[in-house]
Order: C-alpha cells, then structure tokens, then sequence
C-alpha cells in the first residue's frame, strides 16, 4: 500500500488546517491523498497528448488545470506568509536579466547555486505537491522519450535540482522572464505549475493579471519559412529572385523554424519542458502572476530483470 493509499481519509480541509497550525517546518505537514492534487486520468491524457506533440516535432506540453486549484488555494496563505525572495547574479543571458529578485527558492543546486540560503519552510508546505511533480514528470518523460527508454530494459530515475516560486509584478525587471532556456540548457527538463491569483492579501480585482498579459510563449517545431512568407504575401518576391526552372530558390521549402506558440495559463495549469527548449514568461501590465519551477536532472538506468521473477 502507497503513502497516498494509507492517507485517504485526509480531506483538503485537514491538510488546510495541519499546513496553518505546524510550528516546526522540519516537521511535515499532512500529505492529502494525490487524488485531491492532481486531476483524475492526468497519466492516460500525457501519453495521448505527447504522441501528437511528438508528431509535430514538439518538446514541450502544456495540460489545463493538471493541479487542483483549490488545494493551490488551501496553499495560498502560507504562501504569502513565507515567501521571500532572494537576490541572484546571472550572466544575463538573452533575457538580459543580471540581477534577478522576484524568487524564493526551496532547493537549489549542488555548491550553493544559485543561493546558498534555499527557503526551507517552504520547501516543506510544498513537498505533498513536489512528489506528485515528480511522478507526473516521470510519465512525461517516459512518453517523450520512449525512442531511447525500452520497456522492460529501461527506467529513470528523476531527481529536483532546483525548485523555485517566482512573483511576476508590473515593474521593470520584475513583469517577465524574456526567452530563454531553463538552466542554460544544462538541465535536461523542467516543470512549470501556475499558481493562484493572489485574493488573500488584496481582491482578486486587484491582483489579478487577466486581460493584461502572462501567459507562456514557446518556440518549438517546425514551420516552413516560405510557406509563412506565401500566406504573408512575399512568394511572388522570392521567385523573381530564383534560379530554380520552377522559380524560388533551390531548396527554399526545405528552410524551417520554430513556431511561436503561446498559452494563456491559469491556476493548476502544468508545463512540461524538455531540455534546451526556448519559452518565455509573458510580461504583465497588472496584477501579480505567481509559478513553481523545478528543474530535472534524469538518469537512465538498467531495468534488473532478476525483479521481475
């Protein structure tokens, strides 16, 4: 019997209350059972979802409400209570962000990196939903590589190596997290889960982003430039300038680029990144906008077939 079976008479309300009365974050709180956590058939849908991503050459996968909002909303309140971000150097990168103060981190990299004081009260409200992250990125992974995972021959082992919350204002330096890849494309997958609008510290009119930007944009697949450029109008340009006998230039259908795809994101909505994939956290005019992001490192390992006898 799993630790999620054993705990299935704990409702939201008795974690809600365990989460708001613990006086020692080494202690954690009551684990809800993961059916409170995540939607009901989330696995079957990853594995549709990713096959026909993977046939439009996607990396990445964004599902709706993987998360339940109202557990993210029993989270809320401690939330605010203890999130404090801390001040981080980077090289800047394309995001051009050197100095970067809008996260609190839970779990950061081995040698202090990027800080050396990770949040560990945190950390321990939200260690219920980091194992569920982990188990529902372990599913998409599988999928998405399964070329290179054999059934029977292969498994992986995930491990966290860095775990942050992010609050997103409308103020320079602070609205956006411009393209980029996650960890400099050193790590080999990411998660991203959207969090609530904040209606306990101001009304949720005040705080709410909505209609005024956020969001995820990725550039990933493939799309034909010329045929852009042919709805666009420009086909007839490019012929003239060809030295084909059908016009255009030799092997100019061949020539392929991201797409630009872009996702309105809310509350419990889960992204799911491969390594080195380019995606941005869209900026935002109002409101505040709040995420969890963990990074992965994953480790295939040989299946022990002495187990299975």
């Amino acid at each position: 019997m799993s630790k999620n079976d054993e705990n299935v008479s704990i409702t939201t309300k008795d974690y809600e209350a365990s989460i708001h009365t613990s006086s020692s974050p080494s202690i954690s709180p009551l684990s809800p059972p993961s059916s409170e956590i995540v939607r009901k058939d989330v696995k079957k849908e990853i594995i549709r979802q990713v096959i026909r991503q993977k046939l439009s050459k996607m990396r990445h996968l964004v599902l709706p409400e993987v998360i339940s909002p109202d557990y993210l909303d029993s989270l809320f309140p401690k939330l605010l209570e203890l999130f404090n971000p801390q001040t981080v150097e980077y090289n800047g990168g394309i995001a051009k962000v050197k100095q970067w103060k809008i996260s609190c981190y839970l779990e950061v990299m081995e040698g202090g990196i990027p800080c050396t004081n990770p949040n560990m009260p945190l950390l321990n409200l939200f260690t219920p939903l980091l194992h569920q992250c982990n188990d529902l990125f372990t599913s998409w992974y599988k999928q998405q590589h399964s070329y290179e995972i054999r059934p029977n021959v292969h498994d992986i082992k995930v491990k966290r190596i860095m775990t942050f919350i992010t609050r997103y204002r409308p103020n320079p330096g602070e609205n956006a997290l411009l393209k980029h890849v996650d960890g400099a494309g050193k790590v080999d997958g990411s998660v991203v889960v959207a969090l609530p609008v904040d209606r306990w510290s101001d009304t949720e009119e005040a705080n709410s982003f909505v209609g005024h930007g956020g969001g995820l944009t990725f550039w990933d697949g493939k799309e034909s430039v010329v045929e852009e450029e042919e709805k666009e109008g420009k086909i007839e340009e490019e012929k003239k300038e060809g030295d084909t006998p059908f016009g255009g230039k030799l092997g100019c259908r061949r020539q392929y680029r991201p797409k630009e795809i872009q996702y309105d994101i809310r509350s419990g909505d889960v992204a799911f990144i491969d390594r080195a994939v380019w995606h941005q956290a869209n900026p935002i005019s109002k409101g505040t906008r709040w995420a969890l992001v963990i990074f992965y490192d994953v480790t295939k390992v040989l299946v022990d077939q002495k187990e299975g006898i």
